[in-house]
């Protein structure tokens, strides 16, 4: 499997980088700093996301067997695997867009998900700065109820590639323009608005793969003629991978003491 990974890695890297220098957003160094502690969530997130999966789908179909409905599911995976693929996107993307206002608006859900906005410089890896809780957090919103439908394996295999495919792009620092693509397929020029440091805009465009969500609820922002400049957040975290592990529970506590010594 490391090797596996290993090769994704070089591959995706060989993909990213030369379009990140020919076609650069921002005039920026490929092995920017903290590239290394990234390096790191890219290897360590693929395991946490493997074995976090196959332990959401055990909870899921054990715990809450009444709602799985197999001739549901019977005629869901019995579609055409395109449209299978379609309503997986949308299904998958409304659970994430719920899970990512909560990661935002939960006051303590934030402190996980501040890790991935400490980002500064945004490219292709930048994707995988996230901590295991808000990892684990994300994907019961995604993978539950796209099990609990019945997609069939074809579907899956081809949602998983995608998915993974359109964070990278996401995060890449390139000057692509999708012209009408960019509100049916989440872009660099809609996610990295949400990276910001403009005030308002951190807590708009919230979906990872539909945008058309953001539209519908009322929390889409993406200006036609220009891109953010400054990405990160006000908070200070940690540089490396064990500080930000620790770095939520630790502010928590703090919080936690704060608020005792306010009241007593």
């Amino acid at each position: 499997m490391l090797l596996e990974i290993v090769k994704g890695f070089i591959i995706l890297a060989a993909i990213f980088i030369p379009l990140e220098i020919i076609f650069a957003l921002h005039s920026q160094k490929v092995f920017r700093r903290d590239w290394k502690t990234d390096v790191i969530y890219f290897f360590i997130g693929h395991f946490i996301g493997k074995a976090t999966g196959a332990i959401i789908v055990a909870i899921a179909f054990s715990h809450f067997p009444p709602i799985v409905n197999l001739e549901l599911q019977n005629t869901v995976a019995s579609q055409p695997v395109f449209l299978q693929f379609l309503e997986a996107v949308i299904v998958a993307d409304m659970g994430y867009y719920i899970a990512h206002r909560l990661l935002h608006e939960v006051p303590w859900l934030w402190q996980f998900h501040a890790v991935h906005h400490s980002i500064e410089h945004m490219d292709w890896l930048a994707a995988v700065r996230v901590h295991p809780c808000d990892q684990v957090f994300t994907r019961i919103w995604q993978i539950i109820p796209l099990y609990w439908l019945g997609f069939s394996q074809a579907t899956w295999a081809i949602y998983v590639l995608y998915s993974a495919a359109i964070a990278f792009l996401i995060h890449a620092n390139i000057k692509f323009k999708f012209g009408m693509l960019k509100w049916l397929i989440a872009t660099p020029q809609f996610h990295h608005w949400h990276h910001s440091q403009v005030p308002f805009v951190p807590n708009k465009n919230f979906a990872a793969q539909f945008p058309l969500l953001d539209l519908l609820f009322g929390t889409m922002y993406m200006p036609a003629k220009k891109m953010p400049h400054k990405y990160g957040i006000s908070d200070s975290i940690p540089a490396g991978y064990v500080g930000q592990m620790f770095y939520p529970f630790l502010r928590m506590m703090k919080n936690a003491k704060s608020k005792f010594k306010t009241r007593y």
